[in-house]
């Protein structure tokens, strides 16, 4: 007689972020567990310029996550790998709203440009990029949503 045994889903785990904003202004003073931002709109948005715009922040943290995601698998991989740099661009435009008539600004496109410095085979390089994609919640948040983030992969000799 055969066994079914339900597939067990991990423990949640929650990050906190608590946003103020001060009445007449678009600066939002942000605490997330310990760490403070400022998180603001260019004045031509109603703003005054004093922190990165929540999408430039959404764009860091493609970028971040996946840099630390590549970190990671190499690490259990055990391979030597120099610097990595990530460009991520996050591309906008407007889209219909759940009100009638309303335009509101979607995400409909990413890319992350992905320099590493490695002497490792294309066989290991391909493996990482493969495990370090599959990992970074933020571009699984991305291809939940439907937009898959175009990959653009420089490996640099190690010096």
């Amino acid at each position: 007689m055969a066994t079914l045994r339900i597939k067990e889903i991990a423990e949640a785990n929650s990050r906190t972020a608590k946003s103020a904003m001060a009445a007449g202004g678009m600066r939002c003073d942000v605490e997330m567990e310990g760490h403070t931002t400022i998180i603001d709109e260019p004045p031509e948005r109603g703003g005054t310029d004093q922190g990165a715009t929540p999408l430039l922040h959404f764009s860091a943290a493609f970028a971040s996550c996946q840099t630390v995601q590549i970190a990671k698998v190499a690490e259990s991989m055990r391979l030597k790998l120099g610097e990595i740099k990530i460009d991520a661009t996050i591309d906008t435009g407007r889209d219909d709203g759940r009100e009638t008539g309303a335009r509101i600004i979607r995400i409909v496109g990413a890319k992350l440009v992905v320099s590493i410095e490695t002497n490792e085979s294309e066989k290991k390089i391909d493996r990482l990029k493969l495990l370090a994609v599959d990992r970074c919640p933020v571009g699984a948040l991305l291809d939940d949503a439907g937009v898959e983030p175009e990959f653009v992969w420089n490996i640099l000799p190690l010096a």
